[in-house]
């Protein structure tokens, strides 16, 4: 055990020298403050060559040297005070206390009890990374003589003469507090501290060695390629990764600790000290090397947006990388660490997809067709063009886009359309109802549509406003979006002799749609007779079958999972569907024309003829006479509907769509609303 005197490595901020030392040092620059102050006052003596303005410049040089030798002689003035007096220097801590403008007696006082609570009793902590080092007061045996603290504080600003102790006192002013070094008056084992340290520096130092692997392999059995079920092969590998965890390069930097240690003692600071090693860290293994070489890479299943279809998941083989990095990191150094591989399971299968995307059927619709088969073909054809769809979110369904042009390459084959208001058959004719099928599933489900136009006249297929037109080659076109967060299969196919329309996608909202239409107005159709003149009296043909003509509204309402309705019928509509009336025209031959009778010579009121049996003012209309025609033999103002056509059934109750009887042609399908051409 010794005095300290100065720890080793010491910084000035941490170790002031002595009071002796600052002395010495003191003494020499006192002896040439003289000079300085003579240098200052011969200065002036100097003067600079005059120039132009001389006399403002002299005057200013004057001020500031003026003002330059009062604050020098305040601070020589205090310098003398402070000298002088009895008391410490204010801003001066020795030993931990702060003893500034105390006396001596009363600085000796609190720096006695001050280490009274300290020294004898309290022990220094260090904190290694590894380990705790405990410094004890009865390992340490410090102490420290009061006395000789107390006068190193009340000589700092007083060794020196006055310009020193100005100096000092700016010095103490400037600091929160300035601890003055007790240089011998501190008493130490310092030998036990060094040896303490150096011998944790000894058993902590480790060279560095990088982490090593090796991989372990086994035979297991997997299926047979293009095997029958069940038969495997067996295989050999790699089932294991064995990482030998490397060790770093470590040392504690002892002359550092040790003088941290002197100085906590020196200031009694017995706070716990926090030190780390100087460390060069291994190299780890490079596992997304090791993985990239090894494994195989799981696949969810995923639904491809741009094929629109869904990608099968694929089996990975490996290790969890995050894992095993994580893993690795946290491995002590030295030891080692098994990774383990085994096939790695998808989360997110086809099957697992499929229970979400083409789930639900989110509106569907089944529209009936009459025998007709160059019709019924159309309508397979257009289906199969449809059917298969898939529409992303956002995407915009157009019939005339998907199904293109009906032509008779294609297969399509000729079926009545009206042209013009007549009946002419049309390649592709009769597919306008299965656009008025998806149209119709379409309100079902909720979609957003984006184009729709009503025809011309009305059909049975679909109730009254749920009907839309096509027509290639112009602007009629229906279309839809996708207004769903998934995408929409659309199924098309004819069965039972129905068109069938299913949407299917998620269903996201638990409430259904309920659909109904309600009439504005009706325009009734008319009996028009024409004459055919080529034709002989007796015939009579009907050539246009009549329409009558609506005015609707469709609404929609919301319907709850327990089948309540949680919206109003009126609050929800689509916007009006408008159907023109058509005439029904009659055909009927040149009639003869009748010749006038002979007039009769008129009768005696008072001897009356009898009407049954001769003539007279009254003609027996069943047996002549022109003033009325019996409508079931002859004239031409009534036609009796229930030749030569089908009167079509009020559309408001399922009927509107008719089939020539003319042509011998299925259902007929027209245009919207405003166009002369329908399919």
């Amino acid at each position: 055990m010794g005095k300290f005197e100065k720890p080793r490595n010491q910084k000035p901020a941490q170790a002031k020298p002595t009071a002796a030392q600052k002395h010495t040092a003191k003494v020499t620059k006192a002896s040439q403050a003289p000079k300085a102050a003579q240098t200052y006052k011969a200065a002036p003596a100097a003067k600079p060559a005059k120039k132009k303005g001389g006399n403002k410049g002299k005057i200013a040089a004057i001020t500031v040297a003026t003002l330059v030798a009062l604050v020098i002689l305040g601070g020589l003035g205090y310098a003398l005070m402070v000298h002088s007096s009895g008391d410490i220097l204010p801003g001066v801590s020795v030993a931990g206390v702060d003893v500034g403008g105390m006396s001596r007696e009363e600085a000796k006082a609190a720096v006695q009890q001050a280490v009274n609570a300290t020294y004898g009793t309290e022990t220094l902590t260090v904190t290694l990374p590894d380990r705790t080092l405990s410094f004890a007061p009865a390992d340490t045996k410090a102490s420290v003589d009061v006395d000789k603290a107390v006068e190193a504080a009340w000589n700092y600003g007083r060794d020196g003469g006055i310009f020193q102790t100005l100096k000092q006192s700016l010095t103490a002013a400037t600091e929160v507090l300035h601890t003055v070094d007790m240089g011998s008056a501190l008493s130490i084992d310092e030998e036990y501290i060094r040896s303490t340290i150096d011998a944790t520096a000894a058993e902590v130092k480790s060279e560095r060695k990088d982490s090593t692997y090796e991989v372990v392999e086994s035979e297991v059995a997997q299926p047979a390629e293009g095997g029958a079920e069940g038969e495997t092969v067996t295989e050999t590998i790699p089932t294991e990764v064995i990482i030998h965890v490397g060790t770093s390069e470590r040392s504690l930097d002892a002359d550092g600790l040790y003088d941290a240690v002197m100085t906590a003692y020196m200031n009694n600071d017995f706070t716990p000290l926090e030190y780390n090693y100087e460390e060069t860290r291994y190299t780890q293994v490079d596992l997304d090397a090791l993985y990239k070489e090894m494994c195989t890479d799981m696949a969810d299943a995923y639904y491809d947006k741009d094929k629109k279809e869904i990608v099968d998941e694929v089996e990975g083989y490996g290790f969890d990388l995050a894992a095993a990095k994580q893993k690795q990191d946290m491995a002590e150094e030295g030891t080692d660490l098994s990774i383990t591989l085994s096939a790695v399971e998808p989360e997110v299968t086809r099957a697992k997809l499929e229970e979400t995307l083409f789930h639900d059927v989110l509106g569907s619709s089944d529209t009936p067709y009459p025998y007709n088969p160059g019709r019924t073909t159309n309508l397979d054809l257009a289906c199969k063009a449809i059917d298969g769809t898939i529409l992303n979110p956002g995407d915009v369904f157009s019939f005339n886009d998907i199904v293109g042009e009906r032509t008779a390459a294609k297969g399509y084959q000729a079926a009545i359309a009206f042209v013009n208001g007549t009946s002419t058959p049309e390649v592709g004719g009769g597919i306008c109802q299965v656009a008025s099928t998806i149209y119709h599933a379409t309100l079902l489900a909720d979609l957003n549509i984006v184009e729709r136009l009503e025809h011309m006249y009305t059909v049975d297929y679909v109730p009254l406003g749920m009907d839309a037109t096509i027509y290639w080659g112009s602007n009629v076109d229906f279309k839809f979006s996708n207004s769903t967060n998934n995408p929409i299969r659309i199924d098309a196919y004819l069965k039972d002799g129905k068109v069938h329309i299913g949407l299917v996608g998620t269903k996201e909202s638990e409430y259904t749609v309920k659909l109904d239409s309600k009439t504005i107005s009706t325009t009734q159709w008319k009996d028009v007779t024409q004459v055919d003149e080529t034709k002989p009296a007796d015939y009579k043909q009907v050539t246009v079958t009549p329409y009558t003509g609506y005015k609707t509204v469709t609404y929609k309402q919301y319907i709850d999972a327990d089948g309540n309705p949680v919206s109003d019928w009126e609050k929800v509509q689509f916007p009006n569907s408008t159907y023109q009336k058509r005439d029904r025209v009659t055909v009927i031959g040149k009639q003869e024309e009748e010749k006038p009778e002979e007039p009769t010579t008129p009768t005696d009121p008072n001897n009356p003829t009898d009407p049954g049996t001769g003539g007279g003012t009254t003609t027996d209309p069943g047996t002549g006479g022109g003033t009325t025609t019996d409508p079931g033999t002859g004239g031409g103002t009534t036609t009796d509907p229930g030749t030569g056509t089908t009167t079509p059934t009020d559309p408001g109750t399922g009927g509107g769509t008719t089939t020539d009887p003319g042509t011998g042609g299925g259902t007929t399908t027209e245009t919207g609303n405003g166009s002369d051409v329908l399919e």
